[in-house]
């Protein structure tokens, strides 16, 4: 009966130790997105879209997306495919925001933009 005891509080403890860990590395705000997120950044300079954003270009929020072609695209072959589409903090200086830049999950290319409302 002790050995049982001994099992089931053993566990507990590997169970909490496992989930505190997890969370540890995710309140870092780190993922594997930094890429993804610096492309989009460089797209909005060279369009000269920069003044529209807040300048911490590793605070924008990036999500997968399926591409559809209403969207401003840059290549039309992407229509329905799984895309991440990255969104940039607004200013609030101006009617538009910035766009949100679609950038190729394969390649790391910007392929598209849709215009902010």
């Amino acid at each position: 009966m002790k050995l049982l005891f001994f099992a089931i509080v053993l566990s507990i403890f590997f169970i909490v130790g496992c989930t505190t860990n997890q969370e540890v590395g995710n309140a870092n705000g780190t993922d594997s997105y930094e890429n993804i997120r610096e492309t989009a950044w460089n797209f909005l300079v060279e369009k000269d879209w920069t003044e529209r954003a807040i300048e911490d270009w590793k605070t924008a929020e990036v999500e997968k997306i399926i591409a559809r072609n209403n969207y401003a695209f840059l290549d039309e072959n992407y229509d329905g495919k799984e895309v991440f589409a990255v969104s940039f903090e607004d200013k609030g200086k101006f009617v538009m925001g910035p766009p949100v830049i679609l950038v190729d999950s394969d390649t790391n290319e910007v392929i598209g933009y849709i215009l902010a409302e």
